[in-house]
């Protein structure tokens, strides 16, 4: 949208971006990381995968990655590291070298992967104990359960059967990304593992975009961003993060949490102040769904 004095640049999802990792990149990329990416849960002494991401969420080769206890290891072509947990239980810390970038995960003992499994699963197979009932289409999503494999891609995740892609794994948990292709709406989250088929479970595919002011604005002026949920009717409780603050500010602070109407539209408002000339980059991410009282 092209205003006198400004242009809404990128209005997409937190995740958005990460829909160009689809693909390897091509050839090693001089951006510095930004994220690293582990499974929500490891299990101790078992080995796991990681990701690396820059700030546009494009997974990055050739980066080496510090985890506490002395391991190192170095993300493939792909972006992603395979790597063994330890063998304790604990925190783990996973720091991209010399980039200030850090991220942890908890490290669980083998006893207790137990409680990931999901009754009535099929016996000694993959189980899926906690997926999101509503996710973003843009943006990565995580599940809990038992039956997982370390290696990334030997997890095989589908929306609407649109292939997901694994971007960090362990025996109990996975963080994946959706296919761009996946439709918006009610759609069916489908697991496997080692040719077993943890079965289908119903889930909301939500689209989270921005529109900004109708007409050209000026220095100095105010007013709204609209964020709109498509594909669910359902309030959501979303995390709004300013990109540009020098362009413009929100006037709830530069990450915000806000909640959407529900019904439909499914809608937000969002107060801002425009500072100066530019384009400006506002992006959205969903936390949750709010539950009805």
């Amino acid at each position: 949208m092209q205003g006198r004095y400004f242009a809404l640049l990128l209005l997409v999802s937190a995740g958005a971006t990460l829909a160009a990792a689809q693909r390897p990149p091509k050839s090693p990329t001089p951006t510095a990381p930004r994220l690293i990416i582990l499974p929500p849960e490891v299990l101790a002494g078992a080995q796991a995968t990681l990701a690396v991401l820059d700030s546009q969420g494009r997974l990055l080769p050739n980066i080496a990655v510090e985890l506490s206890g002395g391991q190192k290891v170095t993300t493939d072509v792909t972006g992603r590291a395979l790597f063994k947990a330890p063998d304790q239980p604990g925190v783990l810390v996973a720091k991209a070298s010399g980039q200030g970038v850090t991220a942890t995960t908890n490290v669980i003992a083998a006893d207790d992967s137990s409680r990931h499994a999901a009754s009535g699963g099929p016996a000694g197979g993959v189980k899926i104990a906690s997926y999101p009932h509503i996710l973003a289409v843009r943006d990565r999503f995580a599940l809990e359960g038992s039956g997982f494999r370390g290696a990334a891609d030997s997890n095989h995740v589908y929306l609407a059967d649109d292939p997901c892609l694994v971007l960090a794994s362990s025996p109990v948990s996975l963080v994946a990304l959706p296919s761009p292709r996946v439709p918006i709406g009610d759609v069916n989250l489908r697991v496997a593992v080692g040719g077993i088929d943890a079965g289908q479970f119903p889930v909301s595919a939500v689209l989270l975009e921005f529109s900004g002011p109708t007409e050209a604005v000026n220095a100095g002026s105010t007013g709204k961003l609209i964020l709109s949920a498509h594909g669910t009717t359902e309030p959501l409780l979303l995390e709004v993060r300013n990109g540009s603050p020098g362009v413009i500010q929100l006037s709830k602070g530069n990450v915000q949490r806000v909640k959407t109407s529900g019904g439909d539209p499914n809608i937000a408002p969002v107060d801002v102040q425009f500072v100066t000339g530019g384009n400006y980059l506002v992006s959205a991410r969903l936390i949750s769904a709010i539950s009805h009282e």
